[in-house]
């Protein structure tokens, strides 16, 4: 049974229940991206607490990373037999109780260990997310939705700055990280009681999108046979090293290099995060009309010139106003970020696509690690400068770039093929 031989009030379930997972998705990727980046947003303030140099503080906001992609290998396989509603639950629970923790480090050590251990649930949430969206939407929507979930992602980093700097000027950043615990651990009892994996969950039998496949046995190394896995991979690198260089070091530059208040630190990150917000829902229905390779491409390029523009801003006095435009346009570095996962997608078939996802992930997470780490190294390095951090910044862009170019061509007039699909 398809969307086409279904009787109308099947699909009217079936439109009522795409919605409810959709704003479920976004509340899991809302916590995924709120834990990951509340650190980033009170950085100053734990940095006091625990006595941070900068190097520090970078490697604690990018240590996260590391068990991010190590539980991408993990749960990308997993995804196979694994229901969506267990992996979300299971990586729910386990940020939730992680995050809970946190709340009461005392040292840098505990800081560091219980990143490392929320890393490695994150990833749970990730892919469960991914198979949940691509149980309920067929193949011509799954770029517009997963850029609405990409969007949330970067909605919480927005709240994370909005919401938890003043906060934490109120209260204390302990606070700020128990809100968040208790937040993920209410999304988990939801997912629990709510959530259906796809239409044969609710009882409409034998349904699939017309892209599903039987072949659910299928060699996880057919994912590495192909070209596309690379061009998701330095696709995420080029968004997610954007992203995090510019979440932890940009506000932190404008207030050391433009003099700009703390307080003012809230309204940056918020305005950068409501940038990237827009430009992904944007890029999401962009990708669904255009061609993904082009759109990763030039997304990579876009955040090559995010790179330059901020490096413009930490040599060259600017008033506030300038910082602010500056902070709007930072979301053009993730226009097609919902091209990368709907491409990877298109070019697998169901039974392989989250698989395949979770370790595009890990070529790209990686930069979620070395951005913030090697930034903050480079500024502790140079006493204090942040030109050299947002020069490598752009070095790194442009080579992916580059990259880019070279991997994600496709011959016109080629048919495109499905790895995994029953012509395989």
């Amino acid at each position: 049974m398809t969307w086409t031989t279904i009787a109308d009030t099947d699909r009217q379930r079936i439109s009522g229940w795409q919605k409810g997972m959709l704003v479920l998705a976004i509340l899991c990727e809302i916590f995924l991206a709120a834990d990951w980046y509340a650190f980033a947003a009170v950085l100053p303030f734990v940095s006091e607490t625990l006595k941070l140099n900068p190097a520090e503080a970078g490697l604690a906001q990018g240590i996260f990373a590391l068990t991010y992609g190590i539980g991408m290998v993990v749960w990308s396989p997993v995804s196979r037999s694994m229901s969506a509603r267990n992996m979300l639950l299971i990586g729910l629970a386990g940020t939730g109780i992680g995050m809970v923790l946190q709340v009461f480090v005392q040292s840098y050590v505990q800081l560091v260990a219980l990143r490392l251990i929320i890393g490695f649930f994150d990833a749970g949430i990730f892919i469960g997310n991914m198979k949940l969206i691509f149980g309920w939407f067929p193949q011509s929507r799954r770029g517009s939705v997963v850029g609405m979930i990409l969007a949330a992602y970067s909605l919480a980093i927005t709240l994370d700055f909005a919401l938890g700097i003043p906060l934490t000027l109120a209260t204390n950043w302990r606070t700020f990280f128990a809100v968040l615990a208790a937040g993920t651990l209410i999304v988990a009892v939801l997912d629990a009681l709510v959530v259906r994996s796809g239409p044969r969950e609710i009882g409409i039998a034998n349904f699939s999108w017309s892209n599903e496949t039987v072949h659910q046995s299928m060699p996880l190394a057919e994912i590495f046979r192909s070209k596309w896995i690379a061009v998701g991979g330095f696709g995420i690198v080029a968004c997610t090293f954007a992203i995090a260089g510019t979440a932890t070091w940009v506000v932190p530059a404008f207030i050391t290099v433009q003099h700009m208040p703390p307080e003012a630190g809230a309204i940056i990150g918020t305005v950068m995060g409501l940038s990237q917000v827009v430009f992904l829902v944007i890029g999401g229905y962009m990708s669904d009309r255009f061609g993904k390779p082009f759109m990763i491409k030039f997304t990579a390029f876009l955040a090559f010139l995010t790179a330059v523009m901020f490096l413009w801003s930490v040599v060259t006095p600017m008033p506030f106003t300038a910082l602010l435009v500056f902070a709007s346009l930072s979301g053009l570095a993730l226009l097609g970020g919902g091209a990368i996962f709907a491409l990877l997608s298109e070019k697998y078939s169901d039974a392989l696509a989250p698989a395949a996802i979770g370790y595009a992930e890990v070529f790209g997470i990686f930069s979620a690690f070395v951005a913030p780490w090697l930034m903050g190294a480079i500024i502790n390095a140079s006493a204090g400068s942040f030109t050299g951090a947002f020069v490598a910044f752009a070095v790194i862009e442009a080579i992916i770039v580059g990259l880019l170019l070279i991997l994600a061509r496709e011959p016109s007039g080629q048919q495109a093929s499905v790895v995994g699909s029953p012509a395989e």
